[in-house]
């Protein structure tokens, strides 16, 4: 739907509304606390109110907003999706700012619909860590701190009027998230995330082992790749997250934590990790690291070895089928779907990795022959590779 077919659309719903009424242009634009001139322009298409008063000429009329903007169910979700869409792709290609300006677009037009609120509350949210990022200046922390406070307003009417369990879930997620590592209140992020249901009772859990049969066994093959990502990445987050397990874990143990994270896929997936592919290349460039940091001649040579095992895994990342059947005896019987693996869009998982190796981190693997293989072949590939829909 083009802008002008919106703007003819509400003015014509406000015109037809005002009449079953009996309510004229001025009464209408007092109500508003704006001109009758302003009323009769959005009649006439020429505008359109803004988000801020369509609710309010929703309410006066005692219609939807759904209704005042001539949205049928089906036509607004076709609508939602096509701009989530939208920002997701531009999300993909790290184009923050434009992904902003379309959900911005999006609530304008369809200011009712809640999965538009919880993605731009998810995106205030990366926008004000990208502000962040780039200073600490009056100027920067009030940007930050209205982005984040717009990002909880949204949040908040979500929790107050919505009743989809899951997008309620998905709400409370983030503003944890928020309040725990953008706001530092751990307290209040505690006390949302206690109001989330326990995993006992989630509905992987119950159809695993409450139900019989072919559901059941295929959900439980289902469930040992989602508990083993979760597993990785709370193994991955000791190991290499500070603000988690602090100096917790001396440089020794944080390598036995990786590698046996690493040891976890090798249990689940066997030879197909498919889009664990992006686990293990994460995990072995920390690994990497960690043998680096000791200074030893020998730890070099290893963290030279996981620099090329981390180059295999990003390679097998970025080529990953369409669509595969896994041959690991514990979940034979699932296949695996690119197009539902959210880790297969935007850049390649090689080009994201390249940009880290600029640091004066690897300066003492730069000369070595075989580190400048492994980086060569994750150039080559990202340049097969520039841009994964």
């Amino acid at each position: 739907m083009k802008n002008q077919d919106v703007r003819i659309k509400i003015g014509a719903k406000i015109r037809l509304l005002r009449r079953q009424n009996d309510v004229t242009q001025d009464m209408l634009a007092d109500h508003l606390d704006v001109t009758p001139q302003a009323v009769s322009r959005w009649e006439s298409g020429v505008c359109y109110p803004d988000m801020n008063s369509l609710p309010l000429i929703a309410d006066y009329f005692s219609v939807t907003m759904d209704e005042l903007l001539c949205y049928t169910n089906a036509r607004k979700e076709q609508k939602v999706d096509a701009y989530l869409e939208e920002a997701e792709r531009l999300l993909d290609r790290e184009r923050l700012a434009e992904a902003m300006e379309v959900l911005r677009t999006a609530l304008a037009e369809i200011p009712s619909s809640y999965r538009l609120q919880i993605e731009m509350a998810e995106v205030l949210s990366l926008y004000a860590e990208a502000l962040m990022e780039k200073g600490d200046n009056p100027q920067i922390r009030e940007a930050v701190n209205a982005a984040l406070d717009e990002a909880v307003s949204f949040c908040r009417h979500i929790l107050s009027d919505c009743t989809n369990d899951e997008l309620r879930d998905r709400t409370k997620k983030t503003l944890c998230d928020i309040y725990a590592h953008q706001m530092d209140n751990n307290a209040e992020a505690l006390r949302i995330a206690d109001q989330l249901h326990s995993m006992s009772y989630s509905q992987e859990i119950v159809k695993a082992t409450i139900l019989t049969g072919e559901v059941a066994f295929t959900q439980a093959q289902k469930n040992l790749i989602l508990f083993a990502d979760n597993i990785w990445w709370h193994l991955y987050n000791l190991a290499c997250v500070p603000a988690i397990s602090g100096n917790t874990y001396s440089r020794e143990e944080k390598i036995a934590i990786l590698e046996k994270s690493v040891a976890l896929f090798e249990l689940i997936f066997e030879d197909t990790p498919y889009f664990y592919a992006d686990r293990l290349a994460n995990a072995y460039r920390q690994l990497a690291m960690l043998h680096l940091a000791s200074g030893k001649v020998d730890d070099r040579e290893k963290s030279i070895a996981c620099i090329e095992k981390m180059a295999d895994a990003a390679i097998a990342c970025d080529q990953r089928p369409d669509k595969a059947a896994y041959t690991s005896v514990i979940i034979e019987h699932l296949d695996y779907d690119k197009s539902e693996d959210t880790e297969a869009r935007g850049i390649s998982k090689c080009a994201r990795l390249l940009g880290g190796f600029n640091s004066p981190v690897w300066a003492p693997l730069r000369s070595h022959e075989r580190f400048r293989t492994a980086i060569t072949k994750m150039i080559e590939c990202a340049k097969a590779h520039p841009d994964e829909e």
